[in-house]
């Protein structure tokens, strides 16, 4: 019996059956940025509260807004009319009663300011957006 188709076939059987190496490109994964700042505390959110807070909140009152005490009188800081509530809570602004307040969503009462004006959607959309990208204080 000849036995050359036998071994002709067992020859490309073998063949066939390389070790896989896998693909010939990796994908090269992308490095981690930093987050971008859309959102800075000292030129766009401060403004924000000076034109709209700081007649309430001026420096003598319990809730100072100044340019130098802003930031350090807002986040992770417990609200005094509702604890454990914090004032802001970086990255959440839902959970943030300032949020609430400016919204005048009444989770936490009335809406600021109190005179019922409404911050515009920009303001608004600033104060959330700074907020949302951990409250800094840049």
């Amino acid at each position: 019996m000849d036995r050359t188709p036998f071994a002709l076939a067992l020859a490309l059987l073998f063949s066939a059956c390389t070790k896989d190496e896998g693909p010939l490109h990796l994908p090269v994964p992308k490095p981690l940025g930093e987050p971008i700042d859309t959102a800075y505390f000292s030129t766009e959110v401060l403004p924000i509260f000076t034109a709209h807070c700081w007649t309430c909140h001026p420096p003598m009152g319990g809730m100072d807004l100044s340019v130098a005490e802003a930031h350090g009188n807002l986040v992770n800081v417990v609200s005094v009319g509702h604890a454990p509530a914090l004032r802001i809570v970086p990255g959440d602004p839902d959970a943030s009663v300032l949020w609430n307040k400016v919204n005048f969503t009444d989770v936490y009462g009335l809406g600021m300011p109190p005179d019922g004006t409404v911050l515009s959607s920009e303001e608004l959309g600033t104060i959330r957006a700074w907020i949302e990208q951990g409250a800094l204080n840049n």
